[in-house]
């Protein structure tokens, strides 16, 4: 089966819809990065669209064929932050990608937000 062509954002909204959002459309609309507003109007019509729902089986189908293919898989920010922490810790790195990590762990928890 061939990859049905789509825009990336609708790609993202597919790939949402049928993973972490469990077929919430709106979810997975906001997740992919159309605002709230947009999504509450707009999000069962994206998902109704012919070339999405291609996209939505294409997606199907590769779970059947392969169920940990990387482009079922969006990481959640648990795993990102894990990801950082693992490389913050390791001696295995340079130090300068262990303090690169350590400033996006920081980053993503809000550690150089003023009060």
């Amino acid at each position: 089966m061939d990859e049905p062509k789509l825009k990336p954002q609708l790609k993202l909204m597919a790939t949402y819809y049928i993973g972490e959002c469990a077929g919430n459309a709106e979810q997975s609309a906001i997740r992919a990065g159309y605002s709230k507003k947009y999504a509450r109007g707009n999000a069962y019509k994206l998902i109704a669209r012919q070339d999405v729902q291609q996209y939505i089986a294409y997606l199907r189908y590769l779970q059947s064929v392969n169920p940990t293919s990387p482009i079922l898989h969006i990481a959640t920010i648990n795993e990102i932050q894990g990801f950082w922490t693992n490389v913050m810790d390791s001696n295995r790195y340079d130090i300068k990608d262990r303090l690169r990590a350590s400033e996006l762990l920081a980053k993503s928890i809000g550690g150089f937000d003023e009060f």
